[in-house]
């Protein structure tokens, strides 16, 4: 798969603190979600990209969870780099596109997220998901939510236990002890990951009242996606974040219309670490 190209057709939302995209229409805040593989397997490296980002205009910088995917080529962990990030940049949004829950605990995930929130001074957010054992990052380790049914309770349970853990409130199921000092934020936001053209996300984001919904799947996305998710989900439009991340975003007024609140454009595996810059560096527009 090619490497990240900034798509035709996107603007930014309304004007930033740094006064970047005035002039543009109401609506969508544009994120980058970044792969953290080769080149970009360097948090410093990443660091450098998330500043060229916010120098551009960016709204957020995200970056994947993942041990490999199919260059089969090592990962750097997500939450050390986005220490890096939180530590350069000052206004972006910051945050996990998206952490595998049923491999991670639960309570070193709420302690690297609140603390990363205090780091950022309140600009994290945790997007969670379930994962995927396609090239074995859970059937290598003997893992034992090898399967979406198994993952989707894992995430379930989860999301449940964060809850109180990224508010720094005591813990019922860990004897009421509190095992997370609290971020700057009440609590840290959450986004669920979801599939466009299923309904597990959307459902899903519904059942534990998250703030968010990052939908992935899509080539070139439509108002109708986005009508279609927040239909799934019972939910209505302006209630959660709906994130459209990767593809093209061509109409994003009209995605604004429909209910999304973020276009997240993606930098894939194989990117080099000046191709990553002068992506970062272009403003969406």
């Amino acid at each position: 798969m090619a490497a990240f190209l900034i798509p035709h057709g996107c603007r930014q939302g309304p004007g930033r603190e740094n006064g970047a995209g005035d002039d543009y229409g109401p609506g969508v805040q544009w994120g980058l979600s970044v792969s953290l593989s080769e080149a970009l397997a360097d948090p410093a490296v990443i660091a450098d990209v998330a500043v060229a980002a916010e120098g551009a205009g960016w709204d957020g910088f995200f970056v994947w969870d993942h041990l490999w995917n199919w260059t089969f080529a090592p990962f750097a962990d997500p939450f050390v780099t986005l220490a890096a990030v939180a530590v350069a940049t000052e206004r972006v949004r910051i945050g996990t596109m998206v952490a595998a829950l049923p491999r991670r605990r639960t309570q070193l995930v709420a302690q690297a997220a609140t603390s990363l929130d205090r780091l950022s001074a309140g600009r994290m957010v945790l997007g969670v998901g379930l994962g995927v054992d396609s090239y074995g990052e859970y059937s290598a380790f003997d893992e034992p939510a090898t399967d979406d049914r198994a993952r989707g309770v894992a995430v379930d349970a989860a999301i449940e236990s964060l809850f109180p853990m990224l508010g720094g409130d005591a813990v019922p199921s860990a004897g009421g002890r509190v095992t997370t000092a609290a971020g700057v934020q009440a609590r840290v936001p959450i986004w669920v990951a979801g599939r466009a053209g299923l309904s597990a996300g959307p459902r899903r984001v519904a059942r534990h009242g998250v703030e968010g919904l990052a939908l992935v799947g899509v080539e070139d996305w439509t108002p109708e996606h986005v009508t279609d998710a927040l239909h799934a989900g019972s939910l209505t439009g302006g209630s959660v974040d709906v994130v459209l991340v990767g593809g093209t975003h061509p109409d994003p007024d009209a995605l604004a219309g429909a209910g999304a609140t973020w276009c997240m454009p993606e930098i894939l595996p194989g990117a080099t670490a000046a191709e990553a810059l002068a992506a970062a560096a272009t403003p969406p527009a």
